[in-house]
C-alpha cells in the first residue's frame, strides 16, 4: 500500500499505540468494558492482556478465560486489537509456575565451576580437572581419573551441574525453566498457547492479532556468572555458565568435538580457548533460537497469530550474550520483532538498530518497542515525544506503552511507573500525542528504509573473548561499538547492522553492493573485533573484489570462527583501517560515500543532534527528522540526495503543505527550524 494523505490524516487502529494493560486485581466484566472504551476514545488501537503483579483472578483459570473473552468481544465490537500476553508477569516460559512444577527436568540449569585445593567426591560433577596455578595462569592441566589420590600443590576444578531450586516467590514459589530444553518449551506451549487456542482460537488473526513473549532468556534462576567474593566465605568464588543436560550431545554434533574435554577453556586462557568459547556460545545461542523462538514462531504461524515481544537484555554485547546469546537472530523468527526501552532517556542506539535492521532487511513492516517503563509518574507529553521520536528515527513504528493499570490499589501503583491511563489528570488529552504517533507509525511503515552503510555486528567477538573471570575485554568492545554507532548517526551516515547468521542466509553481492535480504549497502564497516564468521569473510572478500568500500576499526579481527586466519588478515589489508575513537579518520575513510541526507547549520557545520530516517516508497521519498536535543533549537539547511518538490506532512494535524525548496549539486534543499524536541 503506497503512502496516502487521507490515510495519514486518519490512520487505522492498527497504527495506533498498544499499551500493556496491567490486569492486576479481581477482573470484572463491566469494569473491563469501561476501560477498553476509555482506551478507544483516548487514541489507542488495542491492548496487551498482561497478567501482572497482585492479580487476584486465578491465572489461566476458567474465570481468567471468561474475563479475557469479554475483553476480546469488546475489542472486536470496537475494531481494536486484543493482543495476548503469554505469561503471568515475566519472563515468559514458566506459565505462572505450572511448567517448573511438572518436572525437575524443566527447571533452569547452569554449569558451575568450583575451585578447591582438595579432591573429593561431588555427586553432580560433570568433569573434574587438576592443575597448578602459577602467577594467575593455569598450568599442567589434566583430567582427574576415577580413584586417583589427591596430590599436594594441585588445584582441582570441579564442573558441576546446577539445577535451580524451587522456592522463588517471583516464579510462584517454583523457578524459571530451561529454555534450552525443547521438552520444557513444549510444556510451556501446551500449558499456555494451546490453552488460549482452545478458549479463544476463533478470534486468532482478527480481534486477536498476536501474542507477546516477554524477556525469555537462559539466565533467570541461575546465579550470576561470577559470584561475589565476600569478606567471609571460600577462598575461591564460584563461576557459572548456561547449561542444559543435552548440551554436550548437541555440541559434538554441531562442532565435531567434545566440550567436556575443554570446559576449563571456557573460564581460563588454556588450550584453543577462543575457538572453544566461540563454539560454546554459538551452540547455546542456537539451542535457544531453535528450542524457544522458532518453536513458538512456528506455532503462531500455524495458528494465524503474530509473534511479537522482546528478549531480555538486548542492550549491550555483554548483557545479550549472558542472557540470550545474541539478539538479532531471534528477530528473523518474529512477525513483529520488538525491544524494550526503559527509563526517561534516549540511550541504547544498539538496541533499536539491532531490531530495525533485521526488520528492514527481511521485510517486516512493523517494529515494536515497549516504552516508557521506569520513567516515573510525572512523565510529560514532551518526555513521551522526545523518547518516541528518538525511537522512530531509529526504526520503531509501533509503540507499546508501559503501562496502563487496571487498578492502582495498594502496591499496584508502584509497579514500574508511569501509569498511562484514566487515573491520570491529563488523560482527557491523551489523544493529542497518540494521534501524532499513529500518523508517524503509518508513514514510517510504508516503503523501505534507505541506508548505504552496514556495520557487522561483533557478537561473535564477544563470544570468543568472554570468561566469567574477566568480562573487561567484552566491555571494551561495547564501548567502542557504542562510540561508532553514535558517531555515524551524528555525522549523518545512517547505517544498519548485519548479523553474521542472517548475512550467511540472506547475504549476497550484486551490482557492486552487499545485499542482506531486500537492503543493499555500498560501505561495510567492521567495528573493533577479534573474529569474523567464515561465511562473513567470504562475503566481504567478494564485496571488496566488486569494488565495495570496506572499513575496519581497530583492533581489527585476526580470526575466522574463533581460530587464527590468514584469510582474515588479507581481508583487513585490502580494506581501509581507522583507529577507534578517531572521528577524523572515520570521516576520511567515508569520503567516497555521498551522504543521502545532510543537516547543516548556518555556518555549514553538521548539526549532530538532528537525526534522520529516510524511506523510499515507490516514486516518493519519505524523510523524518527529529531533534533529539532537549535544550537547543536549530535553524537547519536540510539537503536530500534526490530531485523533486517537497511537502511537509504534519503528524500533529494530519495536514500537508508544500514548502519552498531549491536544487544544489544533485540535492533537494529546504530550510527548516527545529525547536528542542522538534521534528
Amino acid at each position: 500500500m503506497a503512502l496516502d494523505l487521507e490515510t495519514f490524516k486518519s490512520p487505522g487502529k492498527e497504527y495506533r499505540g498498544v499499551p500493556f494493560w496491567s490486569l492486576n486485581d479481581r477482573l470484572e466484566d463491566e469494569e473491563l468494558r469501561w476501560q477498553i472504551a476509555e482506551m478507544d476514545e483516548k487514541g489507542w488501537g488495542g491492548f496487551f492482556l498482561h497478567a501482572r503483579e497482585i492479580l487476584i483472578t486465578p491465572y489461566l483459570s476458567r474465570e481468567w478465560m471468561d474475563r479475557l473473552r469479554t475483553c476480546v468481544e469488546e475489542a472486536e465490537r470496537r475494531g481494536m486489537g486484543a493482543w495476548l500476553y503469554d505469561e503471568d508477569r515475566w519472563p515468559s516460559g514458566f506459565a505462572g509456575g505450572l511448567v517448573p512444577a511438572m518436572s525437575s527436568r524443566y527447571r533452569a540449569k547452569a554449569l558451575m565451576l568450583h575451585i578447591s585445593d582438595r579432591l573429593f567426591k561431588v555427586e553432580d560433577a560433570i568433569r573434574v580437572f587438576k592443575c597448578r596455578l602459577v602467577g594467575g595462569r593455569v598450568e599442567d592441566l589434566e583430567v582427574v581419573r576415577e580413584g586417583e589420590p589427591e596430590e599436594p600443590g594441585r588445584v582441582y576444578l570441579y564442573f558441576v551441574r546446577y539445577v535451580a531450586p524451587v522456592g522463588e516467590s517471583w516464579f510462584t514459589n517454583f523457578c524459571y525453566i530451561d529454555t534450552l530444553d525443547p521438552e520444557a518449551v513444549n510444556a510451556f506451549i501446551e500449558v499456555t498457547y494451546e490453552a488460549y487456542r482452545r478458549e479463544l482460537g476463533r478470534w486468532f488473526g482478527t480481534a486477536i492479532p498476536g501474542i507477546f513473549t516477554d524477556e525469555p532468556n537462559f539466565s533467570a534462576s541461575r546465579p550470576h556468572p561470577k559470584s561475589r567474593v565476600l569478606a567471609r566465605g571460600p577462598k575461591y568464588p564460584a563461576y557459572f555458565l548456561p547449561w542444559t543436560d543435552r548440551l554436550p550431545e548437541y555440541f559434538r554434533e554441531r562442532n565435531g568435538y567434545d566440550i567436556l574435554d575443554h570446559l576449563p577453556s571456557l573460564f581460563f586462557d588454556v588450550g584453543d580457548y577462543a575457538k572453544v568459547r566461540y563454539d560454546f556460545w554459538s551452540t547455546v545461542t542456537e539451542l535457544f533460537l531453535e528450542h524457544y523462538t522458532k518453536k513458538i514462531y512456528e506455532w503462531c504461524d500455524r495458528n494465524n497469530l503474530k509473534y511479537t515481544g522482546h528478549y531480555l537484555a538486548e542492550d549491550t554485547l555483554l548483557s545479550q550474550m549472558l542472557c540470550i546469546g545474541a539478539a538479532m537472530p531471534h528477530y528473523e523468527y518474529m512477525h513483529v520483532p520488538g525491544v524494550d526501552h526503559l527509563g526517561r532517556n534516549i540511550e541504547g542506539v544498539l538496541t533499536m538498530k539491532q531490531v530495525s535492521s533485521v526488520a528492514n532487511q527481511l521485510g517486516k513492516e512493523r517494529v515494536l518497542s515497549e516504552t516508557y517503563g521506569c520513567s516515573g509518574q510525572n512523565l510529560s507529553f514532551e518526555d513521551r515525544k522526545w523518547i518516541g521520536d528518538w525511537e522512530y528515527v531509529l526504526g520503531i513504528n509501533l509503540l507499546n506503552h508501559h503501562l496502563s493499570l487496571y487498578s492502582m490499589r495498594g502496591a499496584r501503583k508502584r509497579d514500574y511507573p508511569p501509569n498511562l491511563f484514566w487515573q491520570q489528570p491529563w488523560w482527557r488529552y491523551n489523544r493529542l500525542i497518540e494521534d501524532y504517533f499513529a500518523r508517524l507509525s503509518y508513514a514510517l511503515s510504508q516503503g523501505v528504509r534507505v541506508v548505504d552503510v552496514l556495520v557487522v555486528h561483533p557478537i561473535g567477538s564477544a563470544w570468543a573473548l568472554y570468561t566469567p573471570l574477566n568480562d573487561g575485554p567484552v566491555r571494551e568492545l561495547d564501548e567502542a561499538l557504542s562510540w561508532l554507532l553514535k558517531t555515524l548517526l551524528d555525522l549523518k551516515y545512517d547505517f544498519e547492522l548485519g548479523d553474521e547468521w542472517i548475512m550467511a542466509r540472506h547475504g549476497r553481492v550484486e551490482g557492486g553492493r552487499l545485499w542482506v535480504g531486500r537492503s543493499s549497502y555500498s560501505v561495510v564497516i567492521v567495528p573493533p573485533s577479534v573474529t569474523l564468521a567464515g561465511s562473513t569473510v567470504r562475503l566481504l572478500r567478494e564485496f571488496a573484489s566488486a569494488g565495495g568500500l570496506l572499513i575496519f576499526v581497530r583492533p581489527t579481527p585476526h580470526m575466522a570462527d574463533g581460530r587464527p586466519s590468514e584469510e582474515v588478515k588479507a581481508l583487513v589489508e585490502a580494506g581501509v583501517v581507522v583507529d577507534a575513537y578517531s572521528e577524523e579518520e572515520l570521516l576520511e575513510a567515508l569520503k567516497p560515500l555521498r551522504r543521502r541526507v545532510e543537516v547543516l547549520d548556518e555556518g555549514g557545520r553538521v548539526i549532530r543532534s538532528v537525526w534522520y530516517h529516510l524511506r523510499r516508497d515507490g516514486s516518493k521519498w519519505v524523510l523524518f527528522l527529529a531533534n533529539v536535543d532537549r535544550s537547543r533549537c536549530y535553524k537547519a539547511k536540510v539537503k536530500v540526495l534526490c530531485r523533486g518538490g517537497v511537502e511537509e506532512w504534519d503528524p500533529f494535524t494530519g495536514e500537508a503543505r508544500p514548502i519552498p525548496c531549491s536544487s544544489e549539486g544533485g540535492y533537494t534543499v529546504v530550510e527548516l527550524d527545529f525547536p528542542p524536541v522538534g521534528s
